[in-house]
């Protein structure tokens, strides 16, 4: 019942699953469990673990049972459930550290706009990701250069650009969306559209929209982008994006990953959050948003790219560690080379499907054995 309610609440109202008591287990014994049953199987077993002591001492074997467990997380740590794919590559990441009242007033949009192409262009990298909304206007409303002078820069510096920006694709048509600029200047710029969307913030939930214009709240809806989209092609790898709060959705990430052992798009090998968490200032929002990206890098197998606008700006390995962190709230860009990893785990293949059918499963079984003792009579008496 205890996994079942997290998971609920991942998906109820569209879901917002912050901080499932799973992800205190990233660091620890149980995160060797990530990549078979993802963060709400780590809420499971650490429910499983608790009862066990709850059942202390009149069960026996519970303690067995908890150290097995324990030792088992141990063990699945070693297993490496994804291999290397091709070269390292370097990457720069950016922290602007534009303070939220800031970002959007008009006044102040230029001079965003000019911190942004001056940190892009300082030093070529093969991939350099701004946070989400980097740029604060509508593409349609850019200087008609702007995008023309990141694009030459990428061409003369063999880099890719994955840029954070607000996509208009007409009237009260609009997209929050990473447009990608590759070095060979003659394809089609790759584009990513957010998918989960938040509500209120980004879309206006079925049926409430008559509160909102009662209220006369100037809330439009972005449009949502398909749940497959293909990753982006950087010098050998493919990095697929995800924006904002859509890292809380493991299973929507390992969906994607999925979709390329049927060949509908290539695999990505590389994971890339760009966010914008500056809403929630000063607060433990910002190691909380940086723990559940290592989860996804732990049940992926992959490593996770993080570009945010005050942070936690970071790189996290397939095994869910740190390995590179800028301090919150100060500007600046981190530097690093990853390793891309292939295959697939599989929390990947299945998603939450092997811990949800297990978790129904068992309370069938419970029904059921529940329904025969209280028709045994004999047992009912000796149970008293």
């Amino acid at each position: 019942m205890w996994a079942l309610g997290e998971w609920a609440r991942g998906w109820v109202l569209t879901g917002f699953p912050w901080v499932s008591s799973g992800y205190a287990h990233t660091g620890g014994p149980l995160g060797g469990f990530a990549p078979l049953v993802g963060v709400y199987g780590l809420a499971w077993l650490s429910a499983l673990i608790a009862g066990c002591l709850a059942l202390l001492p009149a069960k026996k074997l519970a303690p067995a049972l908890a150290l097995a467990l324990l030792a088992g997380g141990f063990a699945l740590k070693n297993i490496d459930w994804t291999t290397p794919h091709a070269q390292p590559i370097s990457v720069r990441l950016l922290q602007g550290n534009v303070p939220q009242e800031m970002k959007f007033v008009p006044e102040r949009i230029e001079a965003t706009l000019a911190l942004y192409h001056t940190m892009i262009s300082e030093q070529p990298a093969d991939l350099i990701a701004t946070p989400e909304t980097a740029i604060p206007l509508l593409s349609n409303q850019l200087p008609p250069d702007y995008v023309a002078l990141l694009s030459r820069f990428a061409r003369a510096s063999n880099s890719h650009l994955a840029l954070g920006i607000p996509v208009s694709d007409g009237p009260r048509q609009y997209a929050n969306s990473m447009i990608g600029l590759a070095p060979d200047g003659q394809s089609k710029p790759y584009r990513y559209d957010k998918h989960h969307l938040v509500p209120f913030g980004e879309f206006i939930p079925l049926g409430a929209r008559w509160f909102v214009d009662m209220m006369k709240i100037p809330l439009g809806d972005f449009r949502r982008g398909e749940l497959l989209q293909a990753p982006f092609a950087v010098a050998g790898q493919w990095v697929l994006p995800n924006i904002c709060y859509e890292d809380l959705f493991g299973e929507e990430i390992a969906a994607q990953l999925a979709a390329s052992r049927a060949g509908r798009i290539p695999e990505a090998t590389i994971l890339l959050n760009q966010s914008n968490i500056a809403w929630f200032g000063d607060s433990i929002a910002v190691p909380q948003h940086l723990q559940i990206s290592q989860m996804r890098a732990l049940e992926t197998g992959r490593p996770m790219l993080r570009a945010t606008n005050t942070g936690a700006t970071a790189v996290i390995d397939p095994k869910g560690r740190v390995v590179a962190q800028l301090p919150a709230f100060q500007r600046g860009t981190l530097s690093a080379r990853v390793q891309g990893y292939e295959g697939l785990t599989p929390y990947s293949l299945y998603g939450n499907a092997l811990v949800v059918g297990a978790a129904f499963l068992m309370l069938l079984v419970a029904r059921i054995m529940g329904r025969s003792e209280r028709n045994n009579p004999h047992k009912a008496v000796e149970t008293r």
